[in-house]
């Protein structure tokens, strides 16, 4: 085996350099490690999950990017998000509510942050500015790095094994391996950690389009998400008139997918519903359309001796709470003080900490989300739900309304007794659905009967156009 002895040693390795790795990188050097990050690609790299919270501020203010994120040309302002649902495919015509994140009634009293809003951004170069900072803070950057394997002595992880971007053998001893690896999820596949959630089972399509129909006015650059039949669409305004747009669905909706492509599923869905596909009469689609399944996955092993998962390597929930980064961020910050008490007292008793931690915040955002995916089965459920928001908006929220509120808006370790009280309210109108449901025959949804029936809309992309 040929071997370069030039990163024989590190405090610690930490493997994938999205917000997750370099956030963790970042913090560990700040405390004196030093740190080898692995990052197989080469950044700027394309990456879905654009919209972030106002909660991750904290942690990008921590990371001394607060200026070169307002500076960042590939970014939007974000400052409110809507939801909407339209109870006719034939009309344009929809229900909706809007949440302010610049209003402070809408924050717990006496805990409305400094700066309640966050930015739509350009992940590629967004990560970019994320990994660029790891490397001027003094992490040690390897780009088109393969890890081949981690390095076990007993159930100890000593190492990692990888080829660098000539395609050279290394092997890399460390104190602890983080593994930030994304959805490649190493350590917790090779391990067979991984476990599917048994309700949310979602799969998602999405793609980048120009010249779509933005929000009016001051909401341009709001997140929009429209409710569909057992699941949503996403509109994410981006730089120069880039608009993001996906779909989420549950199974067993997405089980027509099969052998159907990406841009057959998205376009399908666009001129199903016409308070949808008015949005695209102008719209050019600009990027690759991609697909995802099995959205939703959690390791049942989060810590080990000498290793620790951080990020998606993790867990993923789904993406309607525009949780990703701020997940990323959140338990990349958490890890770092476990890292430190590991080094300092080699005890595993600092990561098992972390793993409590982690456990009990991806708890109560899973629970959340599969209750809302049942609740989305029913038309009734999500139009109360969305007509209760509104009222609530417009008379001012109460105390635990405004607790699950900023909740929502990315602090996922706070504020459960809102999130009991929500829990309640979702079974509640979930009780009510299936009763009106059976007693009634009433229609899940009313596209269960029947969709937009004008003329199927065509979307150019570059020279040729694409239709379902």
């Amino acid at each position: 085996m040929v071997l370069n002895e030039n990163h024989s040693n590190y405090d610690v390795v930490v493997i994938g350099g999205g917000p997750a790795g370099s956030t963790l990188a970042t913090f560990l050097v700040k405390q004196k490690y030093s740190v080898l990050l692995l990052e197989r690609e080469k950044f700027p790299r394309f990456h879905i999950g654009e919209s972030l919270l106002p909660a991750t501020q904290v942690i990008w203010e921590k990371l001394g990017l607060t200026k070169a994120l307002e500076n960042l040309a590939e970014k939007k302002y974000k400052d409110s998000a809507e939801f909407r649902i339209g109870l006719n495919p034939q009309s344009s015509d929809y229900e909706y509510a809007r949440i302010d994140f610049t209003e402070p009634n809408n924050w717990p009293e006496q805990d409305f942050p400094q700066n309640p809003y966050a930015y739509q951004v350009e992940r590629s170069e967004f990560d970019l500015l994320l990994l660029n900072n790891s490397r001027q803070q003094g992490v040690t950057v390897c780009e088109k790095a393969i890890v081949k394997e981690i390095i076990w002595e007993g159930d100890r992880a000593t190492g990692v094994r990888w080829r660098n971007s000539d395609g050279l053998k290394q092997i890399t001893k460390a104190k602890c391996i983080a593994d930030c690896s994304g959805r490649q999820a190493l350590i917790a596949r090779s391990q067979k950690l991984l476990v599917q959630d048994p309700v949310i089972k979602t799969s998602a399509v999405f793609g980048h389009f120009q010249n779509v129909t933005p929000n009016a006015g001051r909401e341009q650059g709001a997140i929009t998400v429209n409710f569909l039949e057992n699941g949503w669409i996403w509109f994410i305004p981006l730089h120069s008139n880039m608009m993001s747009v996906g779909v989420v669905v549950n199974q067993p909706e997405s089980d027509w997918w099969r052998g159907k492509s990406p841009q057959d599923i998205l376009l399908t869905y666009i001129n199903r519903y016409k308070f949808l596909r008015t949005r695209f009469e102008s719209a050019e689609q600009v990027s690759k359309i991609r697909i995802l399944h099995n959205l939703s996955y959690a390791s049942s092993q989060i810590v080990g001796n000498g290793w620790l998962l951080v990020g998606d390597a993790n867990f993923f929930v789904d993406p309607f709470l525009s949780s990703g980064v701020q997940v990323a961020f959140k338990t990349a910050e958490q890890a770092a003080i476990a890292i430190d008490k590991y080094i300092q007292h080699d005890s595993l008793r600092s990561l098992k900490v972390y793993e409590n931690w982690c456990k009990k915040y991806q708890f109560h955002v899973f629970v959340t989300m599969r209750l809302f995916y049942r609740m989305m089965r029913y038309q009734f459920a999500m139009q109360t739900f969305i007509n209760a928001i509104n009222h609530s908006l417009k008379t001012k929220p109460n105390r635990l309304e405004r607790g699950f509120i900023a909740w929502t808006l990315g602090n996922f370790d706070r504020y459960y007794s809102s999130v009991y009280l929500i829990w309640i309210v979702f079974w509640t109108l979930i009780i009510i659905s299936k009763i009106r449901h059976r007693l009634f025959r009433e229609q899940s949804w009313s596209s269960s009967q029947v969709f937009c029936s004008e003329t199927e809309l065509k979307i150019e992309n570059s020279n040729h156009v694409i239709s379902p």
